[in-house]
């Protein structure tokens, strides 16, 4: 027992990488401790990590719709997560082919399904700050600062496109103190190769969503394909696999304590360099609302979805994503407590304040930045609540969201300044069917009116002064029972005359008399309570922008006050590089836990419910222990998951786990409960990346799915 505390305490203090924490720009790969990381286990080059020039493991990964994936064939073959797959997998899904449920095997490339995903590999990084810049001074205003700046961006991203044919993009970093130009690839057509049922890919549902230990097979292969020209194209039978310039052979060497990884992918958004007032702000009432709101939501499609199979499918994605992000806030909220971030913050920003006192320069520069970053966030909080309600609003009925659309397309056939409304083309009226047609093929009528009935009331558990007066009205001072009654009576009223909750209805309203749809009783109600939500969205939108301003000055400052001579920016959803080890994981007092679940972890977990269902072969696999090959020799079981100390977010979700030679050993899908904070906070000593195991992929692959024809494509070290 001795050796073993020794152990751990060797594991999580004096072995470890110093610089663990960030998600570094490409370019910032040289400038970090490459020595070190080479005495834990990388074998590559900076230059074999990345490079703008030759062929290197940034061209290996692949931006998808919501997360990342990762090349691992010559043919075009991608990994990533089941849950970034899953609403691809949810829109070739019905009741007759259910893929969610029974998984999803083709056993030939003719065989594969087309989605609507499209796949971005990164071509080109360049700092183009300079560039930028050029064209501000300091005797701008900052709203002038701002047109230049945005006129300049989008001359760079034209001009390049046109010389290119890529995909450009100018991102800000540090809130707009640097500048970097992206060039993409953009593939069109990507195609559903491969996922586990659910039993697999979702094992342990909400219940274990965002925790360790962990047993879920979270992972899905697509495939990218080109025209036979070589070119980027949209789906057609002719169109051929897409051969990346690189590709990561599979790992079978497994991921013990201490061995050395990474990661690259697009991570969405963190708050690290956010000011005390902001954090204190999210913390206070717009991380609760939100997560409230969410949860309504969850119930809602949870409840219909248990009564109808055809129902579930339906809202599957969306649930998943709605469930996914309320649990989020409440681990980001329990964090930010523990970690005391508002306070610890404040007692930075006041030791930042007392040097740019001390510096008459900085001082006239910077003074009042804090101050005015105080001020902004106050505004904020003044109609913070209620537009985070009818946002929330307008985003749970889709119902509302249809009667927006439509307003939009009536507004765009206004000729002249007293609104007359020209008649109507085709062309007018495809890009609203096509909204339409998606929509509603996954849409049914119970579940909007049971969302429009529950965000109503939550309206009149909001704050007097935050409450809408529209939804007041529709049932003033009733409270309770009474309350309810009448909601539901306007509610079944609304849903009962309108054309708005079919595709026929709306298909109809699009061929009459355009002025007709001002008549639908939702469209009224629709454009009765935005237009009370206008001027508070546009006074948020306002204060907004100071803040983007403010913002950027404070992080100028930070940095200049900080001296880093090389440093990470907030992710925006760009290509970062993230090292670290495999690492245990101790959160709380006498609990330790080890870095690696396995399947008899799963069978330890089997129940009725359905988030713990185990799949008769699987069972049948290990009750055998034919492994086939893909057990850890240590532990003598097939491994499932591992945790690292990787610094992640969301929109890492499927990126690629690679250890010191280039090669894949894991999928990375979750954070943890006590890591989730890390949006605005990274604790080393809680933060950890969990990610599916590379064997236990194989593993599915092979011994339960029988789809030797994907293991014949790769290659397995």
């Amino acid at each position: 027992m001795l050796k073993r505390i020794l152990f751990l305490i060797l594991v999580l203090t004096a072995s470890r990488l110093n610089a663990d924490e960030g998600m570094w720009l490409l370019d910032a790969i040289s400038k970090l401790p490459i020595a070190e990381m080479k005495s834990h286990g990388l074998e590559l080059t900076p230059e074999q990590i990345f490079s703008n020039t030759n062929a290197s493991l940034k061209d290996a990964i692949v931006l998808l719709p919501g997360g990342t994936g990762g090349f691992i064939s010559a043919e075009g073959l991608i990994v990533t997560n089941h849950h970034i797959a899953f609403a691809g997998i949810q829109e070739l899904s019905s009741v007759q082919d259910d893929y969610l449920k029974n998984g999803f095997v083709a056993t030939s490339k003719d065989k594969e399904l087309e989605t609507s995903y499209t796949a971005e590999i990164v071509q080109t990084i360049t700092d183009i700050t300079s560039e930028v810049l050029s064209v501000v001074n300091d005797t701008m205003r900052a709203e002038e600062r701002e047109r230049a700046i945005r006129s300049k961006r989008k001359e760079i991203e034209d001009k390049m496109q046109d010389s290119t044919k890529l995909a450009c993009r100018v991102t800000d970093v540090f809130g707009g103190v640097k500048f970097y130009l992206f060039t993409s690839l953009q593939l069109k057509d990507v195609r559903l190769v491969y996922a586990p049922p659910s039993a697999i890919g979702v094992f342990g549902g909400e219940t274990d969503n965002w925790m360790w230990p962990r047993h879920t097979g979270d992972f899905s292969l697509l495939r990218a394909y080109i025209g036979p020209d070589g070119k980027p194209a949209k789906y057609a039978k002719e169109n051929i696999p897409y051969k990346p310039r690189n590709f990561m052979p599979v790992s079978t060497q497994g991921t013990p304590e201490g061995s050395y990884a990474m990661v690259m992918g697009f991570p969405g958004r963190t708050y690290r360099y956010r000011e005390a007032a902001a954090v204190q702000l999210a913390q206070e009432e717009t991380l609760p609302l939100t997560q409230e709101l969410y949860k309504v939501r969850t119930g809602i499609i949870e409840r219909w979805g248990q009564k109808d199979r055809a129902i579930a499918i339906k809202y599957a994605t969306k649930l998943r994503r709605l469930a996914n992000s309320q649990k989020n806030f409440v681990a980001t909220l329990a964090g930010l407590r523990r970690t005391d971030l508002v306070n610890r913050k404040k007692a930075e920003e006041a030791r930042f304040a007392s040097s740019i006192a001390s510096n008459p320069e900085l001082s006239n520069k910077y003074g009042t930045v804090l101050s005015d970053l105080k001020s902004a966030n106050d505004e904020l909080r003044a109609t913070n609540r209620k537009n985070i309600y009818l946002g929330g609003l307008g985003g749970a009925v889709e119902a509302l969201g249809v009667a927006g659309r439509l307003v939009t397309y009536l507004n765009s056939l206004k000729k002249d300044e007293k609104g007359t409304l020209r008649e109507p083309t085709d062309k007018d009226r495809q890009p609203v069917i096509a909204y339409l047609t998606d929509l509603f093929k996954d849409y049914d009528v119970n579940v909007d009116k049971d969302m429009l009935t529950a965000m109503i009331l939550k309206n009149a558990d909001l704050p007097a002064e935050h409450q809408s007066k529209t939804i007041t009205e529709i049932y003033k001072d009733k409270t309770g029972n009474e309350r309810e009654r009448r909601v539901r009576a306007f509610v079944d009223d609304l849903f009962e005359d309108t054309q708005l909750a079919s595709l026929e209805g709306c298909m109809e309203l699009l061929n009459d008399d355009p002025e007709d749809i001002l008549d639908d009783v939702v469209v009224k109600f629709f454009r009765k309570y935005s237009a009370e939500a206008a001027p508070t969205s546009a006074k948020q939108q306002s204060v907004l922008g100071k803040l983007a301003r403010l913002r950027t000055k404070f992080v100028g400052a930070w940095l200049e006050w900080k001296k880093c001579d090389v440093s990470y920016p907030d992710a925006n959803r760009s290509l970062r590089f993230t090292y670290g080890e495999v690492v245990p994981l101790a959160p709380r007092d006498a609990v330790v836990y080890s870095t690696t679940t396995t399947l008899t972890g799963i069978m330890q977990k089997e129940s009725d419910t359905e988030e713990f269902q185990v799949p008769a072969k699987l069972k049948e696999l290990w009750k055998a222990k034919d492994f086939g090959g893909y057990a850890d020799p240590t532990l003598k079981d097939v491994p499932v998951a591992f945790i690292s100390n990787l610094d992640i977010t969301g929109g890492n979700s499927g990126s690629p786990v690679i250890n010191g030679k280039g090669e894949l050993i894991g999928c990375a899908f979750d954070g943890n409960w006590d890591g989730v904070v890390a949006d605005y906070i990274y604790e080393e000593r809680m933060n950890r990346c969990i990610a599916v195991d590379s064997r236990y992929m194989l593993f599915v692959i092979d011994k339960f799915s029988g789809a030797e024809n994907i293991l014949k494509e790769l290659v397995i070290h």
